[in-house]
């Protein structure tokens, strides 16, 4: 069920044009869904770090920080330089010319879903993390 609703959401999906109200609809309902999975299903507070972890001075998200300041980087430096879409081309240019192919937009998109499912899943309280036993909470 989750499979094919998942495929439909992206064929109406890539059936709409970019930036307008319907692909922006479509793309904002998996958005909202994403976010209430991810409220309703992850923990409340941080797992003890395992033996293994990085050093205690290192934050754990530095490396996709530093990716997603580097693509917004490059997204504003093209996007500020003088001359065509061609010769400076954004993340937004390089996708359109995937999404001028409706079975690749939707496989892209439907590739997104999974992605933001994946997410959820491996974030859940189910997937292995669990709380000390002195910290869990007590059936009243």
């Amino acid at each position: 069920m989750l499979p094919a609703s998942g495929a439909a959401l992206a064929l109406a999906t890539a059936a709409t044009r970019p930036f307008t109200w319907p692909a922006d609809l479509l793309t904002a309902v998996p958005i909202a869904l994403l976010a209430v999975l991810v409220v309703a299903r992850w923990p409340l507070r941080p797992h003890p770090r395992p033996a293994a972890s990085p050093a205690p001075g290192r934050h754990p998200y530095r490396a996709w920080v530093v990716l997603l300041g580097a693509a917004v980087a490059w997204e504003l430096t093209e996007y500020l330089a003088r001359g065509s879409r061609g010769e400076h081309p954004t993340l937004s240019s390089i996708s359109d010319a995937l999404d001028r192919h409706y079975l690749v937009k939707a496989l892209v998109f439907f590739g997104w879903l999974c992605l933001g499912l994946c997410i959820v899943l491996w974030g859940s309280h189910g997937r292995g993390r669990r709380l000390p036993s002195s910290e869990r909470a007590e059936p009243v």
